[in-house]
């Protein structure tokens, strides 16, 4: 260690400079011829804002969408409809680790990401620039799609829901609605409330009431209370039916209508410019790198003449 310290690697590099300067351009030019074997791919861009998706526990709009554009589901229904696997090589029936090695073309060539601002930024690579900008497009509108199916398969369960309620409490209705009507029906009685008052009036005068007075005299002396209480009931799930119908109405809604989930912050565009390879990165990155290579060896070379 210590002799290694004690070199002088400025020394070095000055007495080599001509070697390392060739050794640096020959690997520039290496890798820039090697560059162009590379394929060049074109970017597309687009940032979409969720909408219409409501905070579920802790998770925000932003969250929920971004979890909906990284699911497996859109990922291979999106392999599925634009042949994926074939246009990134992976031969899924004779490649061992086919689907490891597809997912890892699929986020090497597809990324999706939160920005600061709560959208979604999609960014997709491909040798074709329009079919760059197609498939960013077609991930929109699965993802979007697989929301909607989810989001009628939970609002479906709901109305199932409500519509039991409401069966029931037009059973209900019916039934409170038939006992009334029997009593009132027996008795006579058309207007408990306002016969009531005019019969309470013709007996505080001592006048004398007719048989059909009577009947109704009796009917709402022992059902009066009953007629009061039935009243009461009925209203009441009146109220309950007429809100639980609003709700039932609202999810029917729900599920018949063609509801989105996004909206474009920016549309997917088409890019006239690659955006790999970059071939002076290449280049500097291959120059560097062989400097150093040069550097370790050269260094190792006059190490171990000293121990000699």
């Amino acid at each position: 260690m210590e002799n290694l310290n004690s070199l002088n690697i400025a020394q070095i590099i000055i007495k080599k400079w001509k070697t390392f300067f060739l050794i640096m351009l020959f690997a520039g030019v290496l890798a820039f011829g090697a560059s162009f074997l590379i394929k060049e791919k074109y970017k597309s861009i687009s940032v979409v804002y969720p909408i219409n998706l409501f905070q579920n526990s802790e998770e925000s709009a932003s969250e929920q969408l971004l979890q909906y554009f990284l699911s497996e589901d859109v990922k291979y229904k999106l392999a599925k409809e634009f042949n994926l696997f074939k246009r990134y090589g992976v031969d899924t029936m004779s490649t061992k680790g086919a689907r490891a090695l597809f997912n890892f073309m699929y986020q090497e060539n597809i990324t999706v990401s939160p920005t600061i601002y709560e959208s979604i930024e999609i960014t997709v690579k491909d040798e074709d620039p329009r079919f760059a900008r197609k498939l960013n497009a077609a991930l929109i509108k699965i993802t979007n799609e697989l929301i909607k199916e989810n989001k009628r398969a939970i609002v479906r369960q709901y109305l199932a829901n409500t519509r039991r309620v409401i069966d029931i409490q037009s059973k209900e209705l019916d039934s409170i609605s038939d006992a009334i009507q029997k009593i009132k029906t027996e008795y006579n009685i058309i207007d408990a409330k306002g016969q009531e008052k005019y019969l309470s009036k013709q007996l505080s005068t001592g006048s004398a009431l007719n048989e059909n007075s009577q009947q109704q005299v009796k009917g709402l002396r022992e059902k009066g209370t009953i007629l009061k209480i039935l009243d009461g009931r009925i209203k009441s799930t009146l109220k309950s039916y007429t809100e639980i119908k609003i709700k039932n109405d609202s999810y029917l809604l729900d599920a018949s209508g063609d509801i989105d989930f996004y909206t474009y912050v920016s549309k997917p565009d088409l890019q006239d410019k690659k955006c790999s390879p970059v071939r002076w990165i290449i280049v500097v990155v291959s120059a560097v790198s062989a400097f150093f290579m040069a550097l370790v060896f050269f260094l190792y070379k006059s190490r171990s003449k000293d121990l000699l």
